[in-house]
């Protein structure tokens, strides 16, 4: 993984996202998930167009049980967008969101 979108768990939650001062694109991925694998470069090249200017992490959801269920996160990949510490725009699941539509996603939180 391109050091543009960081992993992390759920004892950096608070940390990386509740806290954190720029919008935040949290991906809930699973293993031996095709979806996932599908959505991983179209997340790296999102994040490096906005490189600076929003937090890309990816959570493991298999891992970290208890945050999924307390997010309400049913499946993978899963998007949320995050700012101020809030869940503030529509969860995207499945995969099927592309580059263009991540990055206009993002840049509306921005505004």
């Amino acid at each position: 993984m391109a050091a543009t979108v960081k992993e992390i768990q759920a004892a950096d939650w608070q940390r990386e996202v509740l806290d954190a001062i720029e919008p935040v694109v949290v991906d809930f991925y699973s293993s031996e998930c095709p979806p996932c694998e599908a959505l991983a470069p179209r997340l790296e090249a999102a994040a490096a167009t906005l490189a600076g200017r929003a937090r890309f992490v990816k959570v493991f959801r298999q891992a970290n049980r208890e945050l999924a269920v307390e997010l309400g996160v049913l499946g993978s990949p899963t998007l949320l967008f995050f700012r101020g510490g809030q869940e503030v725009a529509p969860r995207h699941t499945g995969g099927q969101i592309g580059s263009g539509a991540l990055v206009k996603a993002v840049e509306a939180l921005l505004a």
